[in-house]
């Protein structure tokens, strides 16, 4: 992070995640964070192409618009009618490229191909991640609770803890506890209703947001001194990497047309077959594809991209070339309406803007329920440049639900209707790779985006029983290799409070012993009664997050803390960042083509990238 000349306020480390939630106290801006932003990059926050309410008063008739889309040589991904309804809704530029400084200009200029000078040029600063612009100090984890509340319901770090939480986590993930692995059915026990495409999404939420690779399972550690490696912001780093000032080999500089329409690179498929999404609702209307990939390096196979997370399985490496291809289609919006300004940081907010809409209407409302997320909005106070840490209450446990989730097998596309969560991780895996085009990924059957396909993949229910293969975590040996263990080891070393102490801040009635216990196999009882009833008294908050979500909240979205927890974090995220669509002046409303004018859900998000046709 860029260090600032204005030390930021004092505040006690431990609490400024959050404040306590059952005493609010008002948080500050930081000065470093608000005023000390460059002029240039002020003004380009105060205003928007798409000003909530805006129509142009000079729309764009259909023939234009097709005219447009010829001459520029653009492949729409939605129908022209949908893309016209998008058109109209962008403001002509306040700032076109051409009344840019001089040096500004002839540096992007530049940056093209076949002269790529970036020595002493003149780059927009809002071509960089905001957080560089706004930030005072490294970002670092910390806590939500209280030193009182952990001090009093953290289990003790020793080693017949450490053993206790190993049985524990390792009997969760064995064979037989999930009662329908193979089922789609939300009916049936075990099987959620949420799509199983939002456990993914979740995941690549996560990459952009938090990055712990310096904590350890063997001491215990104070979470004030774990650097968070990801700039706690919904900004898209993952995506973006550092800009195509710094990053540019994430990206396709324009070799014709305005300068500034900058794309991201996308991968080649190796050739083996058809793949990807059908055309017909049958195995016949597969094509081969062949560049539904990322970037990859020659030789290593390994992902040009801003996270290597985001490599990790099929799944999330198809979703991240799906972001990928939805910067794309936004340039290509810019590009058909002739947009006269800056299009790549013109589009890049529009993605950004239209990603955490998604996040928090669609991801959050289905996770934390809509009266979570409301409430979140109304009481969190986070004043734009407020200090933060990322909680690891949030970080290590509560956000941790998704690991439950995973299910044993998808069906991901005509030729791979029972693919297993092994095979998941194996075929993103030298050697093969690039991405075979037989295993091209069919979103359709992990969002409901109305093309009709045989399965639609269902997530398994938020509870403690975890899969089956997240017991065998491919490139691990031991503890590291069990999910579950992992998970609990982590929560206490970091000495997290318990499930019913953070409830207890909340003030909300903790679960009874028999509430957590309810429809449990008696090992698994006998676990938590054991030594005493040690993990039953002070149950791990991650367990106590699942078991809640199972027993009061039917498995299908996180109970009161959990809940609390995860809308808590998102919205403070979100409040603070002077860049999000919930500070744009005269507020924000998503304008890209949707099922439901006027919202946009990750359904719309893939059907606009392009990947749910061939």
């Amino acid at each position: 992070m860029v260090t600032k000349k204005t030390a930021p306020a004092k505040k006690t480390p431990e609490r400024l995640g959050a404040t306590k939630p059952t005493k609010r106290k008002a948080e500050t801006a930081n000065p470093a964070a608000s005023s000390e932003i460059a002029e240039p990059v002020r003004e380009f926050l105060k205003k928007t192409s798409i000003p909530k309410g805006f129509v142009n008063p000079k729309p764009i008739v259909l023939s234009e618009l097709r005219k447009r889309v010829t001459e520029t040589n653009l492949r729409p991904t939605v129908s022209l009618e949908q893309l016209l309804a998008s058109a109209n809704r962008i403001k002509p530029a306040d700032l076109p490229v051409e009344k840019l400084p001089e040096d500004v200009k002839d540096s992007i200029l530049a940056l093209k191909p076949g002269i790529r000078r970036f020595h002493g040029v003149k780059i927009p600063l809002y071509w960089f991640p905001f957080p560089w612009l706004s930030s005072a100090c490294a970002d670092r984890f910390g806590y939500m609770s209280s030193a009182a509340t952990r001090a009093a319901t953290k289990l003790p770090f020793n080693v017949a803890t450490q053993a206790l939480l190993g049985q524990l986590g390792n009997m969760m993930g064995d064979p037989g506890r999930d009662p329908n692995p193979a089922s789609h059915n939300p009916a049936d026990a075990g099987v959620s209703s949420i799509p199983a495409g939002f456990t993914y999404f979740g995941q690549f939420v996560d990459h952009d947001i938090t990055f712990d690779v310096s904590s350890t399972l063997d001491a215990a550690t104070d979470a004030n001194t774990i650097n968070n490696m990801r700039s706690p912001a919904l900004d898209l780093e993952s995506v973006y990497g550092r800009g195509p000032g710094l990053d540019p080999f994430l990206y396709v500089f324009p070799t014709s047309g305005p300068v500034t329409a900058i794309k991201l690179h996308r991968g080649s498929n190796t050739p083996i077959g058809p793949g990807g999404p059908s055309n017909n609702g049958d195995k016949s209307g597969m094509v081969q594809q062949t560049n539904w990939d990322v970037p990859r390096m020659q030789g290593t196979n390994t992902a040009a991209i801003g996270d290597p997370r985001n490599d990790e399985n099929l799944i999330i490496v198809q979703l991240q070339h799906a972001m990928l291809r939805f910067h794309n289609a936004v340039v290509d919006l810019l590009v058909a309406v002739a947009f006269a300004g800056d299009i790549f940081a013109e589009a890049k907010r529009i993605v950004t803007h239209h990603y955490q809409w998604a996040v928090v209407h669609d991801f959050l409302k289905r996770i934390c329920g809509v009266a979570t997320v409301n409430n979140a909005m109304a009481s969190v106070s986070a004043p734009i440049g407020s200090s933060f840490r990322m909680p690891v209450e949030f970080a290590v446990a509560a956000y941790r639900f998704g690991h439950s989730m995973i299910r044993d097998t998808y069906w991901v596309n005509f030729n791979f209707p029972e693919a297993t969560l092994g095979k998941v991780f194996e075929f993103n895996r030298d050697p093969r790779l690039p991405v075979f085009s037989t295993w091209v990924v069919d979103f359709n059957a992990f969002f409901d985006t109305g093309v009709p396909v045989p399965i639609h993949n269902k997530a398994r229910k938020i509870d403690s029983f975890i899969a089956n293969g997240l017991e065998s975590l491919p490139g691990f040996s031991g503890m590291m290799a069990i999910l579950a263990t992992r998970n609990l080891r982590r929560s206490l070393a970091l000495g997290l409070p318990s499930g019913q102490g953070m409830a207890n801040s909340f003030g909300i009635a903790p679960m009874t012993a028999a509430q957590l216990t309810s429809g449990l196999p008696a090992a698994e009882m006998a676990v938590l009664n054991s030594s005493g009833g040690l993990l039953l008294n002070k149950a791990p908050l991650w367990y106590y997050v699942l078991r809640e979500a199972a027993v009061l909240a039917g498995g299908n979205q996180l109970g009161p803390v959990g809940g609390r927890i995860v809308a808590e974090t998102f919205v403070r995220i979100l409040k603070r960042d002077a860049s999000s669509y919930l500070n744009v002046a005269g507020g924000f409303t998503p304008i890209l083509p949707s099922s439901t004018p006027g919202n946009f859900t990750v359904a719309d998000l893939v059907t606009f990238a392009g990947v749910t046709q061939p």
